[in-house]
């Protein structure tokens, strides 16, 4: 019987893998191309309209307490990356690269008493991709930040909770913050990897 890694090994012989931009061998996102995103090197509010605030005077009532954009979905690789990502796991990898740069450049890597809280995929999506693509990047966010992964809401009494989804959807955003809330979560802020 074939281990993983003899396996993994063939498949890289048979079907090498090629950057989704400039068609590099060697990984699904070339260092070259990664270096193109733009990431957020600021905080903004809910509303978009101030940097280095969670909430202005502006934003709407939510049940959100502040949202972590890590960069613009108007850029062509992180699109492309996002886009590839339901059937390329190995994606998950470069996308969890761009939320830790984000907080890098906010010089915030610190979350006391905070979980990772993956917003939960249609199961007929899951079964479509194949694996949970927010439950992918929590994992890898929830390893690197050392803070918890948690998938049920009523875990999260008493926590202050990161919201993860790739790109963000306002009204699924606000649905399971208040959620959160609702079953007494102390903070819950969004975290998306891109936003329009």
């Amino acid at each position: 019987m074939l281990t993983k890694q003899v396996l993994d090994y063939l498949l890289s012989l048979l079907f090498p893998k090629t950057c989704l931009v400039c068609q590099r061998k060697g990984s699904h996102l070339c260092e070259d191309c990664f270096s193109l995103i733009e990431i957020n090197p600021f905080q903004r509010c809910l509303c978009g309209k101030s940097k280095n605030v969670f909430k202005c005077p502006e934003c709407s009532p939510s049940f959100l307490d502040g949202l972590f954009v890590s960069a613009d979905l108007n850029q062509k690789v992180l699109k492309k990356t996002i886009n590839s990502y339901n059937s390329l796991k190995e994606l998950s990898m470069p996308l969890t690269l761009v939320i830790l740069t984000h907080f890098f450049l906010l010089q915030k890597d610190y979350f006391p008493d905070f979980v990772v809280f993956p917003r939960p995929v249609d199961k007929k999506e899951e079964k479509r991709t194949g694996f949970n693509k927010t439950k992918e990047i929590a994992k890898m966010l929830s390893e690197k930040l050392k803070i918890p992964l948690m998938e049920n809401p009523d875990q999260t009494k008493d926590k202050n909770v990161l919201v993860l989804d790739i790109v963000y959807d306002a009204s699924a955003m606000e649905k399971l913050a208040e959620t959160l809330k609702q079953n007494r979560a102390k903070e819950v802020f969004g975290l998306v990897v891109a936003k329009h």
